[in-house]
């Protein structure tokens, strides 16, 4: 009974010291930071907090840095929160108060940059803009490639017909080379006519050979552009900072005065800096900034991070990859969930600090877009630590492969990831590398697809890339379509790989691999579909290759497999990988005919941002969005189904309800409704249980996308 009275006594002394806080744009940092009296700053709330208290922060752009002074426990973690309905934006940005006419468009002001050549950018409007260069940025994408072809060259320079005749020292040269693999960048040292010479790479090193300008490829030596240069200030959109003079020039969009528009520049490195245990974050947007997560047991959720590591290229880079991203993580057991991350040169998430001792990091459940415009080996997510799980998250938008895990122990399951390799060849829509160890991890039950390699390459864009020497990899139930190379491709030293139970189609070859005189063992290929020839392995039975589509629908995405397909009890039974099978064998390909029909990707979803033919940049979403914009109730259901919306704007809803063989069953829409809160009622009173496909269409966003429903 005594024990009983103190661990009551020590819950109710905890209780009673939790304390809630309160920010606000209007409130004061020697207030109480009560609801009535807040604090002005977060970072006031932040070195006064302690474990179970909470920071709810209302609405309002704060340009600060939020860095919690002390630990959170595994039971009482600290809490910062958007307050409820609010929309809280933490800025890396400062504004720019004034411009002057310098020229023409170009208009000037003096300011104080101080992040470096990499980091220091300009937006406006919440829209990234174009350091000064040549060739322009003409269309705003820069995803498609705006580039000078190289005539010829060496490990230190280049020539070109075209080049603008100026001086191009203390300017800057990013070259792509034919190969496509990777990008770089070096500092001009002098130029002539039709030449720039830069500083010296070493062509015969990775990650120089193959990508420099004596390789010919492709019918080229590569592609360039130049810029740091005032005279290169030609175009709108684009900026250029004299160091020297703290000028910050500035040729607005559509040649505007910039007075007229919002204008800020990058401040800060960090809109979050989490160096301790236990901490979460809820509901928050970020930008200009990254998130640097160091420390164990933190949450970022439902938070929107938009330009959080908008950069050059390293100017010395040596190999060909950049170790952060808009969320960087170095420490271990984080969650990152439910958060949109958006608009990159570089990486979205990285987890590349393995000699550090992070592991056991999870990606769940966000949408990631629009990373690595710089066209080097970076990626919307890219991880090295061991323990990496990757899972249902919807990536799309990106310069190279769509997610890159090369750690030990990974887990990348039920993600849908599209629109890969946009500037670079010779990747994957997942992609990894291996070395002389066993990697034990599992790729399942993802959607790989609609992605091709660069026109001004050979396209090789794969759905599965284990490159060099991968070992010990589980590849099951993944679905891979529409890319320009291989379903799977895997290269040099292979072994204890088994390829099982997956579909590829409209792909150039199932299977492809590079042997260069190396080993292949215990490849197992088994139970696969391909639209294509052929397998590579050791121990290859029951697949099929065959041009026919055998789904019941490849433009509804019910991969199903068809009434009479031959994919239909033709396969092999194997442990853990076709249990629970229907009929008298397994299927062939990454679907089971009256199984449960599995949908990869975040179950919420945005608008597609993006305009055709522009970047169409956003500072973030509104609130409604933060939250799904579809909620089943109850869900496992029985007899009805409520299904709540949450709509920004006047629009119209049409839900489509399927049963597990793909067929249509049920209809409704809803004509003309306006911004608020709606109820859709679906009567499933007498289905038979099982999992159901609903789809559904909100008009007005032009959201289009699936969730499941159990009965």
């Amino acid at each position: 009974m005594k024990y009983f009275a103190l661990v009551l006594s020590v819950l109710f002394t905890l209780r009673l010291g939790a304390t809630e806080y309160y920010v606000s744009k209007d409130g004061a940092d020697n207030n109480p930071g009560t609801e009535a009296l807040p604090f002005l700053t977060i970072g006031k709330a932040a070195s006064i907090m302690m474990p179970g208290d909470i920071c709810f922060i209302k609405k309002g752009i704060y340009r600060e840095e939020l860095s919690p002074a002390n630990h959170g426990t595994e039971g009482s973690p600290i809490l910062f929160k958007a307050f409820e309905g609010d929309t809280v934006v933490i800025a890396a940005t400062d504004i720019i108060n004034s411009w002057t006419q310098h020229s023409g468009n170009i208009y000037k002001t003096t300011i104080s940059m101080t992040l470096g050549v990499e980091r220091n950018m300009l937006y406006a409007n919440g829209r990234h803009m174009d350091i000064a260069r040549w060739p322009d940025n003409d269309d705003g994408d820069l995803f498609t490639l705006e580039a000078a072809l190289v005539e010829s060259g060496s490990g230190s320079h280049i020539q070109s017909n075209g080049i603008p005749d100026m001086d191009w020292s203390d300017g800057y040269i990013w070259y792509l080379g034919a190969h496509s693999g990777a990008s770089w960048t070096r500092k001009i040292v002098s130029s002539a006519t039709n030449r720039i010479d830069f500083e010296a790479v070493n062509v015969n090193k990775w990650p120089f050979n193959p990508h420099n300008p004596t390789v010919l490829r492709n019918g080229n030596r590569g592609r360039f552009y130049l810029f740091g240069k005032l005279e290169a200030l030609d175009h709108p959109g684009e900026w250029f900072y004299d160091n020297e003079t703290s000028t910050l020039y500035f040729n607005a969009p559509d040649n505007v005065d910039p007075n007229s528009l919002t204008t800020e520049f990058s401040a800060r490195h960090k809109t979050m800096a989490i160096d301790r245990n236990y901490i979460h974050v809820e509901g928050i947007q970020t930008f200009g900034g990254r998130i640097h997560i160091t420390g164990d047991h933190n949450k970022i959720k439902n938070c929107v991070v938009t330009h959080g590591l908008q950069s050059l290229d390293e100017l010395d880079n040596t190999d060909a990859q950049m170790s952060e991203g808009a969320v960087t993580i170095e420490g271990s057991n984080n969650l990152i969930e439910h958060n949109l991350i958006q608009y990159g040169s570089g990486n979205g998430v990285a987890m590349l600090f393995f000699w550090k001792g992070s592991s056991n990091n999870t990606v769940r459940n966000n949408i990631i877009r629009h990373f690595n415009t710089i066209g080097i080996h970076a990626n919307p997510v890219r991880s090295n630590i061991p323990g990496s799980v990757i899972t249902k998250n919807t990536i799309y938008n990106c310069g190279r492969d769509g997610i890159y895990v090369s750690g030990d122990g990974g887990i990348i399951s039920f993600n849908d990831v599209s629109e890969c390799m946009r500037i670079n060849n010779d990747g994957g829509v997942f992609y990894t590398v291996g070395n002389d160890k066993d990697k034990n991890s599992v790729i399942h039950h993802n959607w790989f697809h609609d992605s091709e390699g660069p026109d001004y390459a050979d396209g090789r864009a794969a759905g599965i890339y284990l490159d060099n020497h991968s070992k010990g990899y589980q590849v099951h139930h993944n679905m891979v379509w529409n890319v320009t190379w291989t379903g799977v491709q895997i290269n040099w030293d292979n072994w204890n790989i088994a390829i099982q139970n997956n579909s590829f189609y409209q792909i150039d070859e199932a299977m492809g691999r590079w042997a260069n005189g190396f080993t292949i063992d215990k490849v197992e290929v088994a139970n696969n579909y391909a639209s294509h020839k052929d397998w590579i392995g050791t121990d290859v039975q029951n697949n099929i290759i065959d041009a026919k589509s055998p789904f019941v629908s490849l433009e509804d995405k019910n991969f199903f497999p068809a009434e009479g397909s031959p994919l239909i009890d033709s396969g092999i039974e194997i442990s853990g990988i076709t249990d629970n099978f229907v009929g008298d064998k397994p299927d062939i390909g990454a679907y089971e005919a009256g199984g449960e029909y599995w949908v990869p990707g975040a179950d919420w979803t945005v608008p597609d941002d993006r305009a055709p033919g522009d970047g169409g940049e956003i500072v973030g979403l509104p609130h409604e969005y933060i939250e799904n914009q579809l909620r089943i109730v109850p869900n496992p259901a029985n007899g009805a189904i409520d299904l709540h919306f949450n709509i920004a704007g006047r629009s119209g809803i049409s839900l489509y309800l399927y049963d597990p063989r793909g067929q249509l069953i049920l209809q409704e829409t809803k004509h003309k409704v306006f911004k608020g809160k709606y109820t859709v009622r679906l009567n499933v009173e007498g289905l038979p249980p099982g999992v159901y496909l609903l789809k559904y269409h909100v008009g007005k966003e032009n959201i289009k996308t699936q969730r499941i429903v159990k009965l």
